[in-house]
């Protein structure tokens, strides 16, 4: 009986993190000074705004336009794309099945791409304390991505620079995406 408990459980989590791993993280408590809204803007990135839905601020390059805006019970992800197109800005709101930590999160979050693009694969991985989370850089089957992923309680979030596999890197485009990246404020709704 307990075999049986036991391979319901993890079949429920296997199946619950990755369902469910696009969603959002808290760090409403959190000592992290970027929870907290900047008074002043930052060089090429546009004024921050509040989205609810990803509770978070934003601050997208300037000039770059809103190109994904998906939104469920699940999840939200909205990105923002370079005039280029080749170059993009992104922030995925993940609602959690349990309060369970980064590594759990990443590991749903790969699998969830590896079906969305046949392929993840982790070139870097660096825990982040004072995230609460990972920065990783990881290769989908046509993009480059570049992640804070942040986790607290029943929420997390992937905020990324991400860039076309197939086509140069610009480096003004990544270094306004990772900007932009590094300045989102989350967890400041939940």
């Amino acid at each position: 009986m307990d075999g049986k408990i036991s391979h319901l459980v993890r079949q429920f989590l296997l199946v619950g993190i990755a369902g469910l791993t696009l969603g959002c993280s808290t760090q409403r408590n959190s000592p992290n000074p970027a929870n907290t809204v900047a008074a002043t803007s930052i060089p090429g990135l546009e004024p921050a705004r509040r989205i609810s839905a990803l509770g978070a601020w934003v601050d997208p390059p300037t000039g770059w336009r809103l190109d994904k805006h998906d939104v469920d019970a699940k999840h939200a992800h909205f990105t923002w794309l370079s005039p280029s197109g080749d170059t993009a800005y992104g922030v995925v709101l993940m609602n959690l099945p349990l309060p369970v930590g980064p590594d759990m999160v990443l590991w749903g979050f790969l699998n969830h791409l590896r079906a969305a693009d046949k392929k993840a694969e982790i070139l870097q991985e660096e825990h982040a304390p004072e995230l609460q989370g990972i920065r990783f850089v990881a290769d989908s089957g046509l993009y480059r991505i570049r992640v804070n992923l942040t986790v607290h309680d029943w929420h997390a979030w992937a905020i990324y620079a991400g860039t076309v596999r197939e086509k140069p890197e610009r480096p003004g485009e990544l270094l306004l995406a990772s900007e932009a990246r590094d300045h989102t404020r989350v967890g400041l709704d939940h």
